[in-house]
């Protein structure tokens, strides 16, 4: 005996009243002619021509009750009894709509003498029109078919498409509905669901969820795991198939970050579960006395960098006086000098002076040391031909004539060497001249020990050297 839901009486019993009705109606204007002749002649006008039109809608009536009964008979009687499982309501909607499209063509071709198959053969356009008419209805319901044939999801599962999370509540043709956690109903058209990525929390599946918890770090990581462990592991809806654990996620910058890691079926519990499994964690860590760090800021003032070491200006006259080829200077052009001279630093490998180069200075070491090196003869490669180290100087000849330099100059460490430029030298010669010739002297007994190393046959002549520098000056 089929017994019907009470909710679903309505269902069955409003198109039975009403074709029976109708039908009634049908049967007493259809045979009783002259009944509608005493009823006046404005409802004879509007009955007697058009009973046809009042046999379709009783048969429009008679059609939903029969495909209600065969849903109900396929679907809630027979299939539930044979595999004991509820139908997918997509399943239950393309029948239906199947049966109707059938039953309501049958019931017009009937009634009004039309031949269907005709109007279908000569109607391509008509049928072009609606096909792009009904082209989303279809996608939405090709979309349904397809997520029920590859049974990605069912009712009572939480589904995760886009920005949408909830629990699905029902599959219909044309859409699902889930339910958000905020008891929200969200309807999601099957078309944007087929190409979205999914991620599906099934009813009956363990799930695994992450938490992360914060521990002071003076506590031992094997008891914060054993603590944790236990307190998640007692919650309520965390599943004991699988059992809970707790690890080491990482270092923050004022605790040890764990995570405890559960599994429960009913994905939908998972907020309540969280928060349960927060709740216990506090108590069991208040009961083993191990604190919940707050958050933690070291403030430290700005301290700005050391300055390199200056150096002073009575440094530079000291360097100056202790260069060989200015020792004749007087003491007021030593003030000048060292109030022009220049300071550079050097990083260790670095090129100081490139052979080639125009130049119009020398430099004298302070401190570290520098390599000399020139080419070889056949052009393909350079040789060291001295090392050069505090007190020291290079590129004197740019300085007293404006020839190019001669060698590559290169710091073997860190260097700091002082530049002393033709504008710095000048007044002191214009106001000396008689200088010239002490300081091209003092530069020929400092080459006379570097003309074996250089390939140079006979090497430069004093007396062409203080003719280079007068005429380089001015004098």
């Amino acid at each position: 005996m089929i017994r019907l839901d009470p909710r679903q009486r309505p269902r069955f019993y409003v198109p039975l009243v009403l074709s029976v009705a109708l039908f009634g109606l049908y049967v007493l204007f259809r045979f009783q002619p002259l009944l509608l002749r005493g009823l006046g002649d404005i409802r004879y006008q509007v009955f007697g021509p058009n009973l046809h039109w009042l046999l379709f809608v009783a048969l429009l009536a008679l059609i939903f009750f029969v495909t209600r009964v065969i849903d109900g008979l396929i679907f809630d009687v027979l299939a539930s009894r044979k595999r004991n499982v509820v139908a997918p309501q997509i399943l239950r909607d393309i029948v239906a709509i199947v049966l109707y499209f059938f039953l309501i063509g049958t019931a017009f071709s009937k009634t009004f003498k039309f031949d269907l198959k005709t109007f279908f053969t000569s109607g391509a356009v008509l049928a072009a029109v609606v096909g792009l008419a009904l082209q989303e209805t279809l996608g939405n319901l090709f979309s349904g078919i397809a997520l029920h044939m590859e049974e990605s999801f069912h009712v009572g599962d939480v589904l995760h498409s886009g920005e949408h999370l909830g629990v699905v509540e029902g599959i219909t043709w044309r859409a699902t509905r889930i339910r958000g956690f905020n008891n929200q109903v969200v309807v999601l058209p099957n078309s944007v669901i087929a190409r979205d990525r999914l991620e599906i929390f099934p009813r009956n599946n363990l799930n695994g969820r992450v938490l992360q918890v914060s521990v002071d770090y003076h506590t031992p990581p094997a008891k914060a795991i054993e603590v944790l462990t236990q307190a998640a592991a007692h919650v309520d809806g965390v599943a004991r198939e699988q059992p809970c654990f707790a690890r080491v996620g990482g270092f923050g910058d004022s605790a040890v970050l764990y995570e405890i890691k559960y599994f429960l079926r009913d994905y939908s519990q998972r907020d309540r579960v969280d928060a349960a499994i927060r709740r216990a964690v506090w108590y069991a860590l208040k009961r083993n006395e191990i604190s919940i760090p707050f958050p933690i800021r070291s403030y430290q003032p700005y301290t700005q960098a050391a300055a390199p070491e200056e150096i002073t200006l009575d440094e530079v006259r000291k360097h100056l006086r202790d260069v060989a080829i200015l020792a004749p200077l007087p003491d007021d052009a030593h003030e000048a000098i060292a109030a022009a001279t220049r300071i550079h630093r050097y990083a260790k490998g670095e090129t100081i002076l490139r052979h080639g180069t125009a130049g119009d200075s020398m430099f004298v070491v302070h401190s570290g040391e520098v390599s000399v090196r020139v080419s070889d003869p056949d052009e393909t490669g350079v040789h060291q031909v001295a090392q050069l180290g505090p007190d020291m100087v290079f590129g004197e000849m740019a300085l007293l004539t404006g020839e190019r330099r001669t060698a590559d100059i290169v710091a073997l460490e860190d260097v700091v060497a002082l530049e002393i430029g033709k504008d710095s030298l000048q007044p002191v010669l214009h106001k000396h001249p008689e200088l010239a010739k002490a300081i091209s002297s003092q530069v020929m007994q400092r080459r006379e020990h570097l003309e074996a190393l250089r390939e140079e046959s006979g090497g430069v002549e004093e007396s062409s050297l203080l003719s280079r520098i007068r005429s380089y000056f001015g004098l």
